[in-house]
């Protein structure tokens, strides 16, 4: 992107299904189908030519988008061109088509780390001989967990929908009716790079390219260049100064948008009935904090990534700016009126919110409903910081996954999580639904600062809010939880009239 942008506007645009994109409906798509989507892609943003770079699969996609709507690619360079025979696709591809199932035990973490190590030592990953050994240098953990494993936890298992395309797509025909420039190529490292072997005896425009050993820098900046030069050459037009970004649904039915630079996730949207906005807890995300509470709330639901969490684009902030921050975004909904829900580090912004407003006379919200809040000690705000947060930094074992595992699973039996005796059990239901636990492991990975977002939840201090007015305020926590030790100091401080 960074050297491609040297020469024009470049665009990156996740593959359905993986990314930051929205899941396709379950069923296999041809390289075909997702040319076409990626064709009302430009056509939303009103692009009428482009040049297209794509690797292995969007090398695919890529070329079919050419062969498809030739007037609508000007040039097309591809990385790695999957160009598989019938045998290939007999012996490799079930074995492409693993399920990512979570394990209450947390085992499929362990055990996705392990694949794809695995997928960096041997190809297939699944013939682990030495007749298959990659030569290569293996990645260091930190780049194994943001390639591999990140991804593998936002898109799940939307390759079982993708990769039978991919096998089964007719590359020679679709590169022997190109009718424009094309780069051809890859390092002599990457897995296809023999299938470069397979390439059709082809029009002088497609250039082949076989780069040296791990040179992935020299075959972007090749690339780059390379697409830099035949824009130029075609007169390629300047992309619009206001592309069209609205129209664009979810195949699920919700939405998904960033409004005044925050991400938000919306359910059951009907801006006729009172949105509730709702805020995650410390480390965590919109999605995840939508799934714990949407059966607790009836009508539209509106989840918000706090700055510094799930897809924000920003750094963290502490839980005041966060609330002058978010006042952006409910002026920007421009809804009628609307509710609060909070949990913990999200409870503390939502406290904060509504003093604030009813400081600078603003509209207040109908009402507030906040969860897992305390009012912390000296002694909890110096000691629990180092004990509540373990480190996430990836090691070459990959243990740190299942300990952020237990580390999160630990939380709902026990209060405060790392004192696990009787006197700490938490006498709730326990949500240990492997689905919900792993979507917390994946957004306390994607946190900007996961301990540091615990510290500003502890270093908040609700004494030095105030009264928030005439709110409905409710407070949930069950007798003899941990959470509720505090419950009746907090009300008496900032909602004298709040129900418990």
């Amino acid at each position: 992107m960074r050297l491609l942008a040297r020469h024009c506007t470049a665009i990156a645009v996740d593959t359905p299904g993986f990314g930051q994109s929205d899941a396709l409906p379950e069923k296999v798509w041809s390289m075909a189908a997702l040319s076409d989507l990626m064709l009302a892609f430009m056509n939303q943003l009103g692009l009428e030519t482009v040049g297209v770079c794509g690797q292995h699969t969007g090398a695919a996609m890529a070329a079919e988008l050419a062969r498809r709507h030739p007037s609508r690619v000007l040039a097309l360079a591809l990385d790695g061109i999957p160009l598989f025979n019938a045998q290939e696709c007999e012996t490799i591809l079930p074995h492409q088509l693993y399920r990512f199932v979570p394990a209450a035990d947390g085992s499929h973490l362990t055990w996705a780390w392990s694949r794809f190590r695995d997928g960096w030592m041997f190809f297939p990953w699944s013939e682990r001989h030495l007749s298959h050994r990659r030569d290569v240098d293996m990645p260091n953990a930190d780049t194994l967990h943001r390639s591999q494993i990140m991804e593998l936890l936002r898109s799940r298992e939307s390759h079982l929908h993708i990769y039978p395309g991919v096998f089964t797509w007719d590359g020679n025909a679709a590169l022997a009716a190109l009718t424009q420039p094309a780069w051809l190529g890859t390092t002599a490292d990457d897995q296809l790079f023999p299938h470069l072997e397979r390439i059709p005896a082809s029009d002088p425009r497609q250039e082949i390219h076989r780069l040296p050993h791990q040179d992935r820098e020299a075959l972007r900046m090749a690339q780059a260049d390379w697409m830099s030069s035949q824009l130029k050459a075609a007169s390629a037009p300047a992309a619009p100064a206001n592309p069209k970004m609205d129209g664009l649904p979810t195949s699920d039915g919700r939405w998904r948008t960033y409004v005044a630079g925050r991400c938000l996730s919306a359910e059951r949207w009907d801006t006729n009935k009172p949105i509730t906005l709702v805020l995650h807890g410390a480390g965590s995300a919109a999605r995840c904090e939508l799934e714990r509470c949407r059966t607790l709330i009836a009508g539209p639901l509106c989840a918000i990534d706090l700055p510094g969490h799930g897809d924000d684009t920003g750094d963290l902030m502490s839980p005041t700016a966060t609330a002058q921050a978010l006042q952006t975004v409910i002026e920007s909904l421009n809804v009628p009126s609307y509710r609060l829900w909070g949990r913990g580090l999200g409870a503390a912004v939502a406290l904060q919110w509504a003093a604030d407003a009813r400081a600078r006379g603003q509209p207040l919200p109908e009402a507030l409903t906040v969860c897992e809040l305390k009012l912390w000690t000296e002694s909890e705000r110096s000691s629990w910081p180092s004990q509540y947060t373990l480190p996430l930094t990836p090691d070459w074992d990959g243990s740190y996954l299942i300990r952020l595992w237990h580390q999160i699973r630990d939380r709902e039996l026990f209060h405060p999580w790392f004192e696990r005796t009787r006197a700490t059990i938490r006498p709730v239901e326990p949500q240990l639904d492997a689905e919900l636990l792993t979507n917390e492991v994946f957004a306390a990975l994607c946190c900007r600062d996961w301990a540091g977002s615990h510290r500003s939840w502890l270093n908040w201090r609700a004494d030095a809010v105030g009264a928030i007015g005439s709110i409905d305020v409710t407070f949930l926590a069950t007798p003899g939880d941990g959470w509720a030790r505090d419950v009746p100091a907090l009300q008496a401080l900032v909602a004298p009239r709040a129900k418990r």
